[in-house]
């Protein structure tokens, strides 16, 4: 058996971490005690260790996320203050918790490489499932970052310990996209062929901390990321007929996140260990990032969006839901927020929920993407029943967040009935929406009430790559860097310091204008 060291450096290209000896259920013990490993047990520590940026946590909502994506794409409202465009020390952490991951995964590859062929064959399972786990989170440093180490990073341990041999060149973002993309086709075709043996079984349902041994949702996830993949490239030229001609093989063979009950999360089943939201309502409930945005009440509103009482509370001194207006004044925003006129996230359902999931891909997503997939193909008529279809799954799925909900002061008391949410599929009318510029401003708006603060990642992603919905931000007049919100984050400055050759390599792109490459709109 390996014996892993948890060993901390400033650069996190050359950070790993130890799993416990212990089932992740019980708990780990001390990281910075020598431990032994194997297949089963690395693989629940490779997922576990970023479980902070999928379970909604306050590290990463109120040091990450709320000065940088929640305020890009007013997932929430936030008042106009100096700097507030510039992403600056924040990104470090989602950085350092990405090549944590990156470097449990390298240990799992050692681990199996270990092993006589007989046992790789049939450990398999655990580097199919790990490595699709691994490219969801890629494919989002890299919709953040753009190019970024992958291939050469998280191997300080195949180096003896040496820093400067484990330093990682930045790869090509298209060409990590084009690497992710082909192995997640042959892991859905794999996938097809893998079967357990009785004790693998067992074994592999105790250490998945996602889909508890389901074969058949690792199989559905597989797809979905490539499907919301494949989407996200669809307009770049070196993907584009790829992107048409995968999406339609991927649906006509149905094995895709499509209906709730097969929604793909990051499950919270204890308040006994540290895999939970506990931490989420102070990230949200302070430093003003809770309060409701004004486009997405502004549309609240004015269709009776039966969403609303579910992720809204009206302002303490208010009658009627209403957002913060992001063109006014900062003194003037503050005025308003003091006279307890703003709307705020939801308490009950939202922010002081412990029981949150890590949402990684849900069937209300999914849908809007099979309905801009459809209506960019001509076909409003099934593009439309997707989009409905996603309309009532969002519906139905801020409703159950609040089931176990711990605090019910802020719950609603009845639910949505069939007739209003009817009512209100019937007053967006996508049927009225007759052109498929039209319809995709339908799509995108779905989306963008759907992912709100719940899915950051994704929303800033979709709006860069869409230009919808269209949201007025004002200018930061007293930036010199930037002053209006970025394409992308910019590398930490440990990159600059510590990873120096390379990082020059990439220095002309390290700014707030560079474009990922999937944004040509």
């Amino acid at each position: 058996m390996k014996k892993l060291l948890y060993i901390s450096l400033v650069s996190a290209l050359v950070f790993f971490n130890s799993c416990s000896d212990d089932d992740f259920a019980e708990a780990y013990r001390n990281p910075a005690t020598l431990v032994k490993t194997n297949v089963p047990k690395q693989f629940a520590g490779f997922m576990k260790i970023n479980f902070e940026d999928v379970i909604p946590s306050y590290w990463n909502y109120f040091t990450v996320l709320r000065t940088t994506s929640l305020s890009y794409t007013q997932a929430h409202g936030f008042t106009n203050s100096t700097g507030r465009y510039i992403p600056g020390a924040a990104v470090n952490d989602r950085w350092n918790r990405y090549y944590k991951s990156v470097a449990q995964y390298r240990e799992l590859e050692a681990v199996m490489a270990a092993l006589s062929p007989a046992e790789q064959a049939e450990n398999r399972v655990y580097m199919i499932t790990a490595t699709i786990y691994l490219y969801d989170h890629t494919s989002k440093m890299i919709d953040n970052f753009g190019d970024i180490p992958f291939y050469q990073a998280g191997k300080i341990s195949y180096t003896g310990g040496n820093y400067a041999e484990a330093s990682a060149k930045y790869d090509n973002q298209t060409e990590l996209y084009t690497k992710i993309l082909d192995d997640l086709k042959a892991f859905s075709t794999e996938l097809n062929t893998v079967t357990l043996s009785a004790k693998l079984t067992v074994e592999f349902k105790n250490q998945d901390l996602i889909n508890k041994g389901d074969l058949v949702m690792w199989k559905n996830y597989c797809n979905s990321l490539r499907l919301k993949l494949l989407n996200r490239v669809s307009a770049a030229p070196a993907f584009a007929a790829r992107a048409n001609t995968e999406m339609a093989q991927i649906i006509a063979e149905g094995k895709i996140v499509d209906e709730s009950a097969e929604n793909i999360a990051f499950k919270v089943y204890t308040q006994d260990v540290d895999l939970d939201t506990s931490g989420f309502f102070d990230a949200l409930e302070s430093g003003g990032n809770n309060i409701a945005p004004k486009p997405m009440i502004d549309h609240m509103n004015a269709n009776s969006d039966p969403r609303e009482a579910w992720l809204f509370e009206k302002g303490e001194k208010a009658t009627t839901y209403v957002g913060l207006d992001p063109m006014l004044t900062s003194g003037d925003q503050d005025q308003l927020l003091n006279d307890g006129k703003i709307a705020i996230y939801n308490r009950s359902v939202i922010s002081k929920n412990d029981w949150l999931p890590g949402t990684l891909i849900n069937a209300a997503e999914v849908n809007l993407i099979l309905a801009e997939y459809y209506s960019r193909s001509g076909n409003a008529a099934v593009a439309k029943t997707h989009f409905e279809k996603a309309i009532r799954q969002s519906v139905e799925y801020y409703v159950r967040l609040g089931d176990k909900a711990d605090v019910i002061t802020w719950k609603p008391t009845t639910e949505p009935t069939t007739a209003e949410i009817d009512a209100y599929i019937t007053k967006i009318n996508f049927a009225g929406a007759v052109t498929a510029a039209d319809q995709l401003k339908l799509i995108a708006f779905q989306k963008y009430i759907h992912y709100n603060v719940m899915q950051a990642d994704e929303t800033w992603a979709e709006q860069r790559r869409l230009k919808l919905p269209v949201l007025n931000f004002m200018e930061d007049e007293t930036s010199t860097i930037r002053k209006t919100p970025p394409t992308r984050w910019t590398y930490p400055n440990s990159e600059r310091v510590y990873n120096t050759d390379n990082y020059n390599a990439v220095k002309d792109k390290d700014n707030l204008s560079t474009k990922i490459f999937w944004d040509v709109k």
